[in-house]
């Protein structure tokens, strides 16, 4: 519900119906709610009058307008006859933050995801977040966004918020909260309402609410313009201005790091302009964050801060999170070679080219972040564990993706041969060698951190390190069911598969983006199983049953799960329901993005006619996933299912999947 401020009338009337259940007096701070009881449990607050609309007329994901308001009232979010902030009809953000008293357990939450959840303890300043945790001056919003990040990975969240959701509705329960906050505070955003919003995007972003995810994006981009505008004339002189500085630094780079993921897409345009960033400095280290020492930090394009007072002030190195944004710029790259590139104008020194880049940056790197064996142990212990990881995923996953469309330019070539791969040496076998290195890196970093997660804690790993372990699993697999690699390390592909699919399984109960990435990897691993045994056709391992996917709620994804499957006869009949817009896609398989991007791209063939895709069993009612073994009995060959997975990777479905679906580049053309 939109918070409305309630009149001595109404509160003369009676309590909201949590108090009413608990015969608890209902004492509201400013007539206005949430009463004390619902602020202190964080609870939805709303009166009798309001519960029939509140159970029945509310979605949660998009809440509807307020309730027209009586006589002496009005309402927040009323876009006419707005006031200030500071109005008494407003409350103030230090009031907003006080009334929303958190117990024990709540403010554990918010530290821990402080403290070792990707953004939040690279972007956010701990010692400032924790004290006014502590304080309960902390703001409303950015508590909200905490906890909806928290939610995921919490069992006692989990259990009280989830229900037959489990951890995607505890978020949600959260998120709705944050989204209603910050849509109040449009007028006047503050920083820690940009900060909310960029976890409320990786909250959508992770549900494949892929439109919504998009939308928020643009927001936050636009609220940070403002709030650098209207920052710029305030507080010149603070003691704590480079803490401030640098935090509304950190926070454009973490939408900076959300648009290069957001925008993998032909369709999708940037909401961060080079102009937004191209004067601002990268993040400076840790340590000077933390303790507030002022100090210089060179831009991403490699040329000192205009803040810099003389030529011969010393600068120091890029902080932990600036390498992150340096290795996304190089991820981002790759993406976009891969996304205009065709099989025409594919060039392999535009591929050396993006190597070197990745090249460059690793070798940027100082020496504590080398990617050297037992390091990663060494920043688990000293608490930078999951930093250290992401970083050296995004090199990881960039330089398979490069080395990988090299292969795919090769096999797809009129004329290949798989017997004269094996049976000649050339160059390409270094190739393999580069992936497999990497794929091998990605499992053992993920391996390393499940190592030394806490016996009852629940492993959350980032989207971006889920996806670069089903980019390095998937990659392994093809290249082995294809027959490009040695036969020694059959055993070694079989094992990195293997440990992919554990932690996409883990990770497809957390987020719902991964649940098709986990199923996709279930076929190739099948298959992979088989081995050299053509007679024998492989079926899909069931999904687990706890995995949730509630596409029923998700109006921006495609239903369809993404198993492979094989028409009962050539002669059968398949016509796509409701899919007009979508091109024919070849029968016999669905997509890596459980068949949600349908656009022809710049690197697609066009697909004989005549054959459309058939459709996959539908979600069950009860909100479960939808197991993987096929309706039809007839399963895929090692050599049928590489054709499916190159022809996918040639339409871009992995990156469509890696966004969550929405807007396509044909759908953006059109417009």
């Amino acid at each position: 519900m939109a918070s409305v401020v309630r009149g001595t009338s109404l509160r003369a009337g009676g309590a909201c119906v949590r108090c009413r259940k608990g015969k608890t007096k209902c004492v509201y701070e400013n007539g206005r709610a949430p009463c004390r009881n619902c602020a202190k449990g964080m609870h939805e607050c709303y009166l009798p009058s309001e519960s029939l609309a509140h159970h029945h007329g509310q979605s949660p994901a998009r809440p509807p307008r307020p309730r027209e308001s009586l006589p002496g009232e009005r309402s927040v979010s009323a876009t006419s006859d707005r006031q200030p902030v500071a109005s008494g009809a407003v409350l103030p953000r230090n009031m907003q933050s006080n009334s929303e008293k958190l117990n024990p357990e709540l403010v554990t939450e918010c530290e821990r995801v402080i403290n070792k959840t990707i953004p939040s303890c690279v972007a956010f300043h701990k010692p400032s977040f924790l004290q006014k945790l502590k304080n309960g001056t902390l703001e409303a919003s950015i508590i909200n966004g905490l906890l909806t990040c928290a939610a995921r990975s919490s069992p006692a969240l989990i259990r009280r918020y989830g229900g037959q959701g489990g951890a995607s509705a505890a978020s949600e329960h959260f998120a709705v909260k944050t989204i209603n906050i910050i849509m109040q505070n449009l007028d006047n955003p503050s920083l820690a309402d940009i900060q909310a919003l960029c976890l409320l995007i990786i909250h959508e972003w992770g549900n494949r609410n892929a439109v919504r995810a998009y939308v928020y994006l643009g927001q936050a981009s636009r609220m940070a313009q403002m709030y650098r505008i209207i920052a710029v004339h305030q507080n010149r002189g603070d003691p704590d201005q480079f803490i401030k500085d640098e935090s509304f630094r950190r926070t454009l780079w973490l939408i900076y790091v959300l648009d290069c993921f957001l925008t993998s897409s032909p369709g999708r345009q940037p909401a961060v302009s080079h102009l937004d960033v191209k004067d601002v400095p990268l993040p400076c280290p840790d340590m000077s964050y933390n303790f507030g020492t002022p100090v210089y930090v060179r831009t991403l394009a490699g040329s000192p801060p205009p803040s810099l007072p003389d030529p011969t002030t010393p600068m120091t190195e890029v902080g932990e999170f600036g390498h992150i944004v340096m290795a996304t710029q190089a991820w981002r790259n790759v993406i976009e070679m891969l996304t205009t590139v065709t099989s025409n104008t594919f060039s392999e020194e535009e591929c050396a080219s993006l190597e070197a880049g990745i090249e460059a940056v690793r070798s940027s790197l100082p020496m504590h972040f080398m990617d050297k064996p037992g390091h990663i142990n060494l920043h688990i212990t000293m608490g930078s564990g999951y930093t250290y990881a992401m970083l050296h995923c995004l090199l990881h996953c960039a330089t398979i993706m490069v080395n990988r469309r090299r292969l795919l330019q090769l096999v797809t070539t009129e004329g290949f041969s798989t017997e004269t791969w094996r049976m000649v040496p050339h160059v390409h076998l270094q190739t393999v060698d580069r992936v497999f290195a990497a794929a091998h890196s990605v499992v053992s970093l993920l391996l390393a951190l499940e190592a030394n997660t806490d016996k009852d804690a629940v492993l959350n790993f980032p989207l971006v390190m889920l996806f670069s372990c089903f980019t390095a699993c998937s990659t392994v697999a093809w290249f082995s069911l294809k027959g490009l690699t040695p036969g020694d390390v059959n055993e070694t592909a079989e094992s990195i598969v293997r440990d992919g699919m554990r932690f996409l399984q883990d990770g497809a109960n957390i987020w719902i983006l991964a649940v098709p990435w986990y199923r996709h990897l279930t076929v190739m691993n099948k298959v992979l199983r088989n081995g050299d045994r053509p007679p024998q056709r492989a079926q899909a391992d069931p999904v687990a049953t706890s995995i949730k996917e509630d596409t029923a709620s998700q109006p921006d994804n495609n239903g369809d799960s993404m198993d492979y499957e094989r028409p009962q006869s050539a002669n059968a009949q398949e016509q796509v329901e409701g899919r007009g817009s979508e091109p024919p896609r070849k029968s016999g398989f669905t997509t890596i993005n459980g068949g949600s991007a349908g656009a022809s791209t710049p690197a697609t063939a066009s697909p004989p006619p005549g054959q459309q895709k058939a459709d996959s069993p539908a979600p069950s009612s009860s909100g479960q996933a939808v197991e993987g073994a096929p309706a039809s009995g007839n399963d895929m060959t090692a050599a049928e299912l590489c054709v499916a997975f190159e022809r996918q990777l040639l339409e871009l479905d992995d990156l469509a999947a890696f966004m969550g679906g929405g807007v396509t580049a044909r759908e953006s053309n059109d417009l």
